[in-house]
This record gives structure tokens, C-alpha cells and sequence, in this order.
């Protein structure tokens, strides 16, 4: 019988590696309660040479091939990797069988607390990686992202395992630690007995510092970040059955996808390329950033369409908003009384839908996690000296920010008076929307995208018409309010930003 037999498990002599082999180990549990399993660990020569930058190694597989010589001589029965570190040729003999559902597949920026007053004074911050894809995206990133100017971003190699890597930083002269929140969270989340010290370590050194979940339109990742590649020998049949039967399909198919595209490329981690595509209950969306070898920038945010094609020249004059700064539907009057709440707020997750949702005079503590629902409104309180944790980029309020692991502070929204319910319960209305004149011509647009449903709303109520032409919006909150309105799908979009809407359409 394929569930009563026994299964050797070979990973990596990491931590991080320890953990993810158990993970998949428990999932064959789960299907197959009646196999016996036997992790095995051992060090590849990236674990070894903790010296040489990963771009400047002879081969991808550094962390890798030793486990693939060893599944082919038969001394385990599969292999579980971190499936960015695999190459994107494994060869003829063994098969990437599947993958557990992907972790969290952002990166994670570390500062110290204790380093602050120096990035301000001296407007410089010496960020550890290893990484070329990093490199080139957090060094836009932290410019206009981060609460303080910059004009010095120094990037220094560093190498080692998670916890190493976290000492050697607090040990040493850098500002700044950029790693994998997958890997972070499987540390800080794990089960095994005899590593609830390192995960007792990570939680005591994360407290000291300030840390950042960097948005994957701006930095997407290494091809498989975030998910388990497990290698198996090709003509072990009954494996890969198993293996099949306790895979995320979504997964594979993402990664697959996402190895594609750095393929077509070139490959390789000394590519300062990134790769990412995020299944949602709306579609998939892509992201691509990065330079070629030649030089070639490149930069694609957007939702895999598969949409009707409406076979119409639209001209300029038949969409609204003609440009955002016409706009303006609504003054916002602040309501005074509520800043006092906002600066009593202490230990909560504070969730801002746009910046003018925190009224200028609130002081928001330190002890409190701030997070946006998109890129815009992170930048516009950066550049008002606030520091933000992360941001639903844009997807929709209901995305998991998936912190748990970072802060179990209670989650509080600012928003306006009568804005819809969410799961985000707790609230302070900070403003009241007021309307003002509509000064376009409704009647003649065609085309709408819409940024809220207070908007929608407003226009639709002075021009009922409007439910005949065709509307866009974000994902979320927005999207959900409008559908209630406008039922036919043929009329309703989701598209990630008014920029991009235009584009396609103009």
C-alpha cells in the first residue's frame, strides 16, 4: 500500500530548511496517517562557502545540487527545497512533483531602532543583501518610501541562515536587513520543540527594530519565493502520485509561470530581475520589474485579462475622470473632536484608506502599526515623517496583511462618516464628505472608473443613466458596493489604478 510505506525526507541543515521539510512531512501525514517518515539533513556547498556573494557562485545550484546527488543515489526519497533556490533546469532525472500553498511571498525590511537618528542626521542607510533584484528595487524603494531623505543607499553583501543573518546585523555596523517574510514567519511560527529558542531569539532582535513588508508592486520577488519546491526521482510513480494529492495546483502553476519569464530572460541569480504573480479571487495579477544584462529597464503591474474585447476606438472625450485632477467631488470637513482618539490610540493596527484620511494635526504612537491601502497614500504619509509597515497595494481592504506573526495588535480604520461597513469593525470617522458640484459632462462619458463608492454613488444618484455605460474600480471595498449596483459583469471591471484603466483604454 502507498499509504503504509516509509518516506526519506532530505533537506537542507538549516533551521528554515528543518521546518519546511516537517511541513511537508505533516502533509503527507494528513493524506497518508499510516507512513512512517525519516527526515534526513545535510549541508550543501552554499551552506559552506558563507563568504562568496550568491551572484558570483559558478552555479544556481548552490543549495540544491548536493540534495539532487544524494536523491539520485537513492539515499532519500525526496527532496524539499526553497524553490527559488532551484535552477531552472533540473535536468532529465528528477521532477518538481509539487508544492505546498505558497507562504507569504514579500520581502521583509528590517531597521534598527538605535540607527534612526544617524539615517536622519547623515540621510544614508547601509542595507544588508546579497541580492542584485533587491538591490535594484529597494534602492527607489526606500528613497520614497521610508520617513526620511535619503541620499546615500549603500548595499553590503551578507550571507548565512536566518538567525545568523539577524545576529551578524545587530551585531554589526549596518542600518538595515532585507530577508524573506516567508522565511521569517516559518521561524517565528514553527512547531518543533527543539527550536522554540529560535523562535524565541527572532522575536526578542525583531523588537529592536522597525520593520517595513515591502509591497510587491514595487518589489516583486525571486520566482518561488515564498513556496516549497519538492524533488522526487522521475520514475518514482507512486511518489509523485502522493506528492500530487497534497499539492496547491495554484501554486505550481504560478511558480511555473513565474520561472518562465526569468527564463525568457536568461535566468540566473545574478539577474536583477523580479517575478511575481499573486492568484486573487479576481484574477491573476503580474508584476515584473527589473534590468536586463544589456540595460533594458522593464516594469509590468497588472491583472491577467481575460475580458471582453469592446472592439471600440474610444476617444478621450467619452471617459471620466478625463484626468484626476478634474476629479474633485467632495470637500472633506475634519472633525476635531475625533483627533484626541486618534492620539490616544495606542498597540492597535491602524489602517488608513487614503492620506487625508489622517487629519494633519493627529500624532500617531510609535507603538502602533500603520498600514495603507495603497502605494499612493504610503508615500504621501512617508513624506509626512510616518513610518508604515505595509499596504494592501491596492487589492482591497480584505487582503491578508498577514502579520500575526509580527503584532497581535487589534486592527482600527479611519474613515469617513457613513463610509460601508468592512471587516475592519472598529472605526474613527475622521471627516465628513461634503459634495460639490459635478463639472464634467456626464451625460456624454461612456467610460467611468471609479475610486470610491461614495463617488459612484454621488454621480449615479444626478445621473441614473450612467448604469448603461461601462465602469471600472479596484478590487475591494469599492468593487463590492458598485456590483450591488451595477449587475451585469459585462459593465464592471477591476482594474488595479486609474493609470493603468487609462492607458488600456486610450
Amino acid at each position: 500500500m502507498i499509504s503504509s510505506h516509509k518516506i526519506r525526507i532530505l533537506s537542507r541543515k538549516s533551521d528554515l530548511a528543518i521546518i519546511q521539510a516537517r511541513q511537508v512531512g505533516s502533509k503527507l501525514l494528513e493524506k497518508f496517517p499510516k507512513l512512517k517518515i525519516e527526515y534526513i539533513a545535510k549541508k550543501t556547498s552554499g551552506d559552506i562557502d558563507l563568504k562568496t556573494p550568491l551572484s558570483e557562485m559558478g552555479t544556481e545550484g548552490v543549495f540544491t545540487d548536493d540534495l539532487r546527488n544524494d536523491l539520485l543515489a537513492n539515499e532519500c526519497d525526496l527532496a524539499v527545497h526553497s524553490w527559488k533556490d532551484l535552477p531552472l533546469d533540473l535536468g532529465k532525472n528528477t521532477v518538481l512533483a509539487g508544492s505546498l500553498k505558497r507562504a507569504d511571498q514579500r520581502d521583509i525590511l528590517f531597521i534598527k531602532k538605535n540607527k534612526i537618528y544617524d539615517i536622519i542626521k547623515n540621510k544614508s542607510i547601509k542595507i544588508l543583501s546579497s541580492s542584485p533584484r533587491r538591490m535594484y528595487n529597494l534602492k527607489s524603494f526606500v528613497k520614497s518610501y521610508l520617513p526620511f531623505k535619503l541620499n546615500y543607499i549603500i548595499f553590503e553583501n551578507i550571507r548565512g541562515n536566518i538567525p545568523s543573518r539577524f545576529n551578524k546585523f545587530l551585531s554589526g555596523e549596518a542600518d538595515a536587513l532585507v530577508m524573506a517574510k516567508a522565511a521569517v514567519d516559518r521561524l517565528l511560527n514553527n512547531n518543533i520543540p527543539e527550536l522554540n529558542e529560535v523562535a524565541r531569539l527572532m522575536k526578542m532582535n525583531i523588537e529592536k527594530c522597525l520593520w517595513t513588508i515591502t509591497p510587491l508592486s514595487q518589489n516583486p520577488t525571486s520566482p518561488g519565493q515564498g513556496a516549497l519546491g519538492i524533488e522526487v526521482r522521475h520514475d518514482n510513480k507512486k511518489l509523485i502520485n502522493m506528492i500530487y494529492l497534497i499539492s496547491d495546483h495554484e501554486t505550481v502553476d504560478s511558480v511555473n509561470q513565474e520561472r518562465n519569464i526569468l527564463k525568457s530572460y536568461g535566468g540566473g541569480c545574478h539577474q536583477k530581475i523580479g517575478v511575481s504573480y499573486i492568484p486573487t479571487h479576481f484574477g491573476l495579477i503580474k508584476i515584473q520589474k527589473g534590468e536586463t544584462d544589456d540595460g533594458k529597464k522593464f516594469y509590468t503591474w497588472e491583472k491577467n485579462e481575460n475580458g471582453r474585447n469592446l472592439n471600440i476606438k474610444i476617444d478621450k472625450k467619452f471617459i471620466y475622470p478625463s484626468s484626476l485632477s478634474k476629479y474633485k467631488l467632495f470637500n472633506r470637513r475634519y472633525l476635531k473632536k475625533n483627533i484626541n482618539q486618534i492620539n490616544s490610540l495606542l498597540n492597535h493596527c491602524i489602517y488608513i484608506s487614503r492620506s487625508n484620511a489622517l487629519p494633519v494635526n493627529a500624532k500617531i504612537d510609535s507603538s502602533n502599526i500603520i498600514w495603507t491601502s495603497g502605494i499612493k497614500t504610503w508615500e504621501s504619509l512617508a513624506k509626512k515623517g510616518i513610518w508604515v509597515n505595509g499596504t494592501s497595494d491596492g487589492m482591497g481592504e480584505n487582503t491578508d496583511a498577514n502579520v500575526k506573526n509580527l503584532t497581535v495588535n487589534p486592527w482600527i480604520k479611519l474613515t469617513h462618516v457613513f463610509a460601508p461597513k468592512t471587516n475592519i469593525t472598529k472605526t474613527i470617522h475622521t471627516y465628513i464628505l461634503e459634495e460639490l458640484p459635478i463639472k464634467e459632462n456626464i451625460s456624454s462619458k461612456k467610460f467611468f472608473y471609479w475610486m470610491s463608492s461614495s463617488a459612484f454613488n454621488y454621480v449615479f444618484s444626478q445621473y441614473p443613466e450612467i448604469i448603461n455605460a461601462y465602469h471600472a474600480c479596484g478590487p475591494g471595498n469599492t468593487y463590492e458596493a458598485i456590483k450591488k449596483v451595477i449587475r451585469d459583469p459585462q459593465r464592471l471591471d477591476i482594474v488595479l489604478s486609474y493609470e493603468t484603466w487609462r492607458k488600456k483604454l486610450l
